[in-house]
Order: structure tokens, then sequence, then C-alpha cells
């Protein structure tokens, strides 16, 4: 079955960075890296042309050789640190443990990606304050929430206060920002998910097709392939709508990404998401909806829909379960 992707993500090499929450053991490996073929990477942006599919190309750390280089100019691209100088325009992929960035220079720009792990969380505000004048939006993206518990939940809510009085003073300053999880839940009135599955796929450097790279990076089986002569062909593709997701479906965290690879690794259901990624949202929510009350008399703010207040972080708290039929054998057993 051919289908028809608004967007699709392609991966230049095996070793192409993370973006998101997921790992790509290939990023550091000492091995050098295996380029999608020329052959395929010209059917590939033939096709896109074709059918109106815009492309962006994930890159590794190594320059890519001409013959790959040379096709993608003026498609977009994210790279990560080691390319930052050889990609102005590109999106930028930095690491907790790469700041403060001293080599990055000044951009009003520039959109940059920050991933942060665990121990990455008391410097988060340290981290914001060393990339400011450096970019135009900044994207941060947590590693490792499954292992998260109250103490990090706990821990980031508090860097998220810091980081949205910082904000709001950039804001008064006449030199505002966008901060994913603190603006973009601003300027939505619906949801605005990640889109794997149902806007953009992604194409490994063999021309297998998958939901996102998370998918490839775990070892999942592929959900299609594209092919020179009929394109994008896949089977049925996993369900992957808002219309599938009864949880996601009737909340008001919009800009959660909802993300379908920690939904499938964490709770086993592509469409149901973990305890941790609901609070997460609720958290950044929660600072959105004071930061947008701190600055309601400053333009554009001040025409912006307010968000209410909730009672929940979890929104499994509002739902009405069914009372548990009596088991005397199981109760004695609680």
């Amino acid at each position: 079955m051919r289908v028809f992707p608004h967007h699709a993500i392609v991966l230049l090499e095996d070793g192409a960075v993370s973006f998101c929450h997921y790992e790509n053991p290939r990023c550091h490996a000492a091995a050098p890296p295996q380029w999608m073929a020329e052959a395929l990477l010209s059917a590939l942006l033939k096709r896109a042309q074709r059918e109106e599919i815009s492309l962006t190309f994930l890159m590794g750390k190594t320059p890519p050789p001409p013959r790959l280089e040379k096709p993608i100019q003026g498609h977009a691209k994210i790279v990560p640190a080691a390319l930052a100088a050889r990609y102005p325009e590109a999106i930028l992929v930095l690491d907790g443990e790469d700041g403060p960035f001293p080599t990055l220079k000044a951009s009003s720009e520039r959109i940059v990606i920050l991933r942060l792990a665990r121990h990455d969380l008391p410097r988060c505000t340290a981290l914001f304050e060393a990339l400011t004048g450096k970019f135009r939006r900044l994207s941060l993206h947590l590693t490792g929430i499954e292992y998260y518990g109250e103490a990090e939940l706990a821990l980031y809510a508090g860097e998220l206060e810091k980081m949205a009085r910082r904000l709001a003073l950039l804001c008064r300053a006449g030199s505002p920002v966008e901060v994913n999880v603190l603006t973009d839940r601003m300027m939505l009135s619906q949801m605005r998910n990640c889109g794997a599955g149902t806007e953009h796929l992604t194409v490994a450097p063999d021309g297998r097709l998958y939901l996102c790279p998370g998918f490839l990076a775990d070892g999942a089986a592929p959900v299609g392939r594209f092919d020179a002569e009929q394109g994008f062909v896949a089977g049925p593709v996993p369900r992957a709508d808002l219309k599938s997701a009864p949880i996601c479906s009737r909340c008001d965290a919009f800009h959660c990404k909802r993300c379908l690879y920690l939904n499938e690794r964490m709770t086993l259901e592509r469409n149901i998401p973990s305890e941790q990624q609901c609070a997460l949202a609720h958290i950044e929510r929660e600072a959105s909806r004071q930061l947008l009350n701190e600055l309601g008399t400053l333009e554009p703010f001040r025409r912006m829909a307010r968000i209410p207040e909730l009672t929940y972080r979890d929104p499994l708290e509002c739902i009405d379960l069914p009372p548990r039929a009596s088991d005397p054998a199981t109760d004695a057993m609680l």
C-alpha cells in the first residue's frame, strides 16, 4: 500500500544524532558511518519533489561526502554540535553535558534542541541562561524519564519556575524567545503533538520506513520501505492519530509531544502515555499558565486565552473506574 506522508525525516547515515527522547548508540560508535546510497537519495529527492513531501535530513558528527551533501542543499537539517559551524542555518542538537557551550556564537534566529539527562536537571536553568542570546527557539527534551520519580518531577518543576522568571525578564526587556515547554501551550487551542505516523515518517539509510527514529534505534520492525519506483510503501500503519488515544483526546496539555515511542516503551501501548509523560506535561502546563498570567498585560500575551487552573496532575485521576467486585480470596491477600 502506498502512503503519502506530509513530511519525512531522513537519516543520512546510521550514526545520525538523536534529537528527542530516544538514544542512538551509533552516535558514539568509533566505526565509520554507513551512508545512504546515492541512488536511493536521488530517488527520494525526486519523489519528494513530485509529491510535495518536505524532507528534513538528520546528520551525524561526520560531514557527508560531496555526493550526498550537494543534493541536499536547501533542505532542512538537524545536526549535532560537531557540524554547527558547517551548517549555521540547521537545527542544532546539544546535550546538557556539553554546556555551557562556549563556542556557540550569538544568534537571534537559531533553533536549538537541548537534550537533558536526569543528572542534568539541577543545571536546567543554568544551561538556559548559558544559551540565552544564542537562539530564537529552544526545545527541551528530557531523556530517561522512565526512571523519573517524585524527586525528579519536583526538581523539574522548580527549574521550570526559575526558567519562567528568566523568560519573563527577557519578554519585559523586549527580547522574547520561544521555549517549547513554557511558551507553546500559550499559543495552542488544540493538540499539537509530535505527529509521528500521522504527519511524518522516518526513512532509514537503507530505505526502510519507521514511525520515528526512536523505533529504528530500538531495533523495532519497519512499517514499510521507500521504493524508487513506487515511492513510500507500507503495510497498515499502526493507528497513531489522536482519535485512537482516549486519554489524550480529552486532555488540554496541548503542547505534549504524546510520544508514541515512549508510550510503547513504557506502557506497551502505543496510544497510552506513561504516568511520567503525563505528569511532566502537566507540570509544564502549570508553569505556562503562571507565566502567561504574569505577562498578561504585554503584547502578544495580552491577546492569548488564559489557561485554566487544574486540580490534578495525571488525567487518569479524573477517570471514573467501575467499583471492583469484592473477592474474599483476593481481599485476604491485600
